[in-house]
């Protein structure tokens, strides 16, 4: 494992702070209630699960970085950690596209239709 450099300390640290407060803040009743997101949750709730996940296998990511970088993990833990993390990353970034074209064949079925 390479060291990061600054930027990529920074990055870093966002991702592992910020995303998974983006998937409590998501999970709580009082976000779904808003229009758009309980219009996701209720017509695309596969796309938004798979969202979820996306974001942390990216969280869990990037704390392997970080763990490895500041020797709380050893590189071989980190070597190991981050192809079974890319793995499932690629597969449920696959299942999102997937469901990405359903969402917006129908959003366009719906806006031709009338």
């Amino acid at each position: 494992m390479q060291p990061l450099g600054t930027y990529d300390l920074y990055l870093n640290f966002f991702v592992a702070t910020a995303m998974p407060l983006i998937i409590l803040a998501n999970l709580r009743s009082s976000v779904r209630n808003s229009p758009r997101n309980a219009f996701l949750w209720r017509d695309h709730a596969n796309f938004m699960r798979t969202s979820m996940v996306i974001i942390a296998l990216l969280s869990l990511w990037s704390m392997v970085q970080l763990a490895g970088h500041y020797g709380l993990a050893s590189p071989a833990f980190v070597d190991w950690a981050m192809p079974a993390i890319g793995i499932p990353f690629l597969v449920a970034a696959l299942v999102e596209i997937w469901f990405a074209a359903r969402f917006l064949r129908q959003c366009l079925r719906a806006r031709f239709a009338g």
